[in-house]
Formats: C-alpha cells, sequence, structure tokens
C-alpha cells in the first residue's frame, strides 16, 4: 500500500522523494525503495497486460486465417487479399518488421579504396 501512495505522490503530486518522506513520516531511503519497488509493479503488470493481449490478438488472428484458408484454396482472389492483409498484421504483432541493428567500421584503408575506385570513375566518365 505504501509503495502505491509513493508513485502516486511522486507521479500525480509530483512531490520529491524529501516531500514524500516528510508527509508519509518516514525516512527518505524508505520512500526512495519503495518508488523503485512500485515503478518496477506498474512494468511488470504493464508487460504481462501486454502479453495478454498479443495473446488475445494472435488467436483472433489464428481463427481469422483458418476460416479463410478453404476460400484460398479454392482460388477466391477477395480471401486472399484478406488473408495478405492478416498476415501482415500478425508481421506487426510479432514485430517482425523492426528495423535490425547493425554495427558498421569503415576503415581508413577503405576509404582510401572508396576514393581510389572514385578516381577510376572520374576517369572513365573523362575518357
Amino acid at each position: 500500500m505504501r509503495q502505491h501512495e509513493v508513485v502516486r505522490l511522486r507521479t500525480q503530486e509530483r512531490l520529491t522523494f524529501r516531500q514524500i518522506a516528510a508527509q508519509l513520516d518516514c525516512d527518505v531511503k524508505n520512500v526512495y525503495g519503495a518508488w523503485k519497488r512500485g515503478v518496477a509493479d506498474l512494468a511488470a503488470q504493464a508487460a504481462e497486460a501486454h502479453g495478454q493481449y498479443l495473446g488475445e490478438q494472435l488467436a483472433n488472428l489464428s481463427i481469422a486465417i483458418d476460416a479463410l484458408m478453404p476460400k484460398v484454396i479454392k482460388g477466391d482472389v477477395r480471401a486472399n487479399e484478406a488473408l495478405v492483409k492478416l498476415f501482415d498484421h500478425q508481421a506487426k504483432l510479432l514485430g517482425l518488421y523492426a528495423p535490425v541493428k547493425t554495427s558498421v567500421t569503415v576503415t581508413d584503408e577503405m576509404t582510401a579504396r572508396i576514393k581510389a575506385l572514385a578516381d577510376e570513375i572520374a576517369q572513365l566518365d573523362d575518357a
């Protein structure tokens, strides 16, 4: 209960940890600990709710895909279009379109090679 109150006072009332400690008549260190636990609990609840929502959405998509498949197999064009949209939505929910991070290192040797290639191309343009 106390950590809930600390989170409320910190986020809604915008009180400092010292002000919260004074209001709740406790130590600042305890208020900070309650804050950390409260925020961690809220994050865990949000993650759980997100997981449940994601699971429900994927289950609904699976039902819709299964229902469309007989029409797709028969060659129904509209069913094919709908299926593509469902697969697109499914891929978005699963994060399949998320960008991939890469780490690239450019060395002086690479830079020199690129400049040499640019010079060769410039000479070809002059000829």
